[in-house]
């Protein structure tokens, strides 16, 4: 499970992310509203945890972006100093999931995390993946679509795993560069848009089958749920 973490204080930063890395999340963190945001436009991820005072500006301002800019519609827990109750509510008002008072405790954030991934349905060692008519195996690597198996090339299938493990988050080019070809540095390639159109095919992710994917102009891709086109009879 990956986690989106927002604080600039480097020596708090560092130590909660030993924490979360040592229970085995992976960590995206950034040090301004600005470069968490640049993060996370490359980097899905299931849970956020965001401090509220920022060099740059508010991690209410940040949370805002992230839902109306990015479409991220993740969990968010608000980590901070500020224990007066109209904050409490505002945070909560805005989207937020949970609010911590600093100082953080290690097994206290834990337990939250976990809980808030298990309400919202989060499980990072989920072996099949279902998104409606399509169901992935990742024990046995193999693909289904309305119970039919379906042959994709490894690398076909490996985007097909990112995509169906992110549905409704944007998805860089870069993020799937790396994510399934593993390539760092950013290329004027095709590669990405060559394969997602063959995977869009093979799976038929179209709105008549209630999912399809989106092309976000200059950005990536996402894959969307949307309603299933009534059948004409």
């Amino acid at each position: 499970m990956r986690i989106g973490y927002l604080e600039d204080e480097q020596s708090q930063a560092e130590l909660v992310k030993s924490w979360l890395e040592g229970e085995g999340f992976e960590v995206v963190h950034g040090g301004t509203g600005a470069d968490f945001i640049k993060a996370l436009k490359h980097n899905p991820v299931d849970l956020m945890l965001l401090d509220w005072q920022l060099p740059d500006m508010e991690g209410l301002d940040v949370l805002s972006i992230v839902r109306q800019q990015l479409n991220l519609r993740v969990p968010v827990i608000f980590a901070t100093q500020r224990d007066a109750e109209q904050d409490i509510v505002e945070a909560l008002r805005s989207g937020a999931d949970d609010y911590l008072i600093k100082p953080l405790r290690k097994g206290e954030l834990l337990a939250r995390l976990n809980a808030l991934a298990r309400r919202a349905g989060v499980n990072a060692d989920a072996t099949k993946i279902t998104v409606g008519p399509i169901v992935i195996d990742m024990s046995s690597e193999t693909i289904e679509l309305d119970g039919d198996p379906v042959k994709l090339t490894p690398k076909d299938y490996q985007l097909a795993c990112c995509l169906l493990k992110n549905v409704g988050k944007l998805l860089s080019r870069e993020y799937l560069l790396r994510e399934v070809w593993g390539i760092n540095a950013p290329l004027n390639t095709r590669t990405v848009d060559v394969h997602v159109s063959r995977v869009r095919r093979s799976l038929n992710l179209v709105p008549e089958m209630g999912y399809c994917v989106k092309t976000v102009y200059q950005h990536g891709y996402r894959l969307e749920k949307v309603g299933r086109l009534p059948e004409v009879v």
